[in-house]
């Protein structure tokens, strides 16, 4: 079996926990095919300085691969503050104008696993293609520029499903279900598969209709390419075990569940060890945001800075958030003591920021364990004596910036 790539490869550096790869969409989704099965042949076409083509073969070695490159002078890097922060792309985004077509012969029997490119506005004719805009911000129709494909599969998140359907229909629309039967009918899909999450994916078909998968829980989670991994385990299953959407979608979502924890791919066979042991999450009823309260210290800028992209994390997940930062500031204790009491009877979950020790986040995690509310402590610095009553009081307490958040949305 071969598997063609069409994408980017990209430098990535995140601060914290520091990791820095050269892989990007193309080739972290090339290299999850080829850890799952050893004798799948993949073929990478991408747009990329040769700088970084040693370093990408190194991550291939032992393995059938062939890479094609139109070369560009530099290789993109996207830098994060953390795994949940948005990156900043250097050098800047070329204006849309500019990106260089690029036209690809010879494709017509092979099936291809397509990224939407930063670089390279990419027309192809194929077989099979599995097509991942990767762009949330200005997503692109895979028939846009008049690529053609036998057989179209759709694999997006929620956000790009969105724009499409703004774009397309000048009004937003909430139900999930109906603009993925909208999508499939415009772009003559016969499959759209919209990754929604902790929530799980909602697939949608031409010839079954649609149905909601679950997600899965990771002990650990490094999100950095999740959404890749995802689209790689989906290619596998679909492409060379022959499965339907909706049982590759599930297996996918079990090896991005597998991905995150260990920030690597095994096989599919040992994917299904890995899976009898996995918590799956029920959904959620989108009509009722669960509410987090925030608490942590704010009285210098990098406490300040952490209280902030905590919120900005929280939020993207689809979470209510009450900040007595950002609602109340510092004020009087006759009006700020009340205030953050009756927050916290209302709250679902209360977050702490644990590692300054700060009284009044000490006592507001010792009122919500009294009220019976649900408790997630962050700490990177504590040692285990410190947080002896929390952890017997039953807190989850989380050594990990992203998978404190993604624990939030699970609880």
């Amino acid at each position: 079996m071969e598997i063609s790539f069409v994408g980017g490869v990209y430098k990535e550096n995140c601060a914290w926990p520091a990791n820095y790869e050269v892989l990007g969409s193309l080739g972290r989704a090339a290299l999850c095919v080829v850890q799952l099965d050893s004798s799948t042949k993949v073929e990478l076409i991408s747009s990329f300085s040769n700088e970084e083509m040693v370093e990408l073969k190194e991550r291939f070695v032992g393995r059938e691969v062939s890479v094609t490159n139109y070369e560009q002078p530099t290789t993109y890097l996207f830098s994060y503050d953390h795994p949940l922060s948005e990156p900043v792309v250097e050098p800047k985004l070329t204006n849309e104008t500019e990106v260089q077509k690029l036209e690809l012969d010879g494709f017509d029997g092979k099936q291809v696993v397509m990224f939407g490119m930063i670089e390279k506005d990419v027309k192809i004719k194929c077989k099979s293609v599995i097509y991942d805009p990767q762009n949330s911000a200005s997503p692109k129709l895979f028939s846009a520029n008049g690529s053609l494909a036998d057989e179209l599969i759709y694999v997006l998140n929620r956000d790009e499903l969105g724009k499409y359907y703004v774009e397309s229909n000048g009004a937003e629309e909430y139900d999930i279900e109906r603009m993925a039967s909208w999508l499939l009918d415009k772009e003559g899909a016969s499959a759209v598969i919209v990754k929604c999450g902790a929530r799980g994916a909602f697939v949608f078909t031409a010839k079954e209709g649609g149905k909601w998968l679950c997600s899965y829980r990771a002990k650990k989670v490094s999100p950095i390419g999740s959404g890749d991994s995802f689209v790689a385990a989906f290619a596998h299953y679909y492409f060379v075990r022959r499965f339907d959407a909706f049982k590759s979608a599930n297996l996918a979502s079990v090896a991005t569940s597998f991905y995150v924890e260990h920030s690597m791919m095994v096989s599919d066979k040992q994917l299904a060890q890995y899976q009898v042991n996995l918590v799956a999450n029920s959904l959620e009823n989108e009509s009722s945001k669960k509410n987090i309260y925030l608490v942590g210290p704010f009285f210098n800028m990098g406490q300040m800075w952490l209280i902030n992209q905590c919120k900005i994390a929280i939020e993207k997940f689809g979470m209510e958030v009450f900040s007595p930062y950002h609602e109340l500031g510092i004020g009087p204790a006759e009006v700020v003591a009340q205030a953050d009491i009756k927050a916290i009877d209302e709250c679902d979950v209360l977050y702490a920021l644990f590692d300054d020790h700060d009284p009044g986040t000490l006592f507001e995690i010792g009122y919500a364990i009294k009220a019976g509310k649900k408790v997630v402590i962050y700490t990177e610095q504590n040692n285990d004596e410190h947080l002896k009553m929390f952890e017997g009081t039953g807190c989850e307490i989380i050594r990990d910036f992203a998978t404190s958040i993604y624990t939030l949305s699970w609880m």
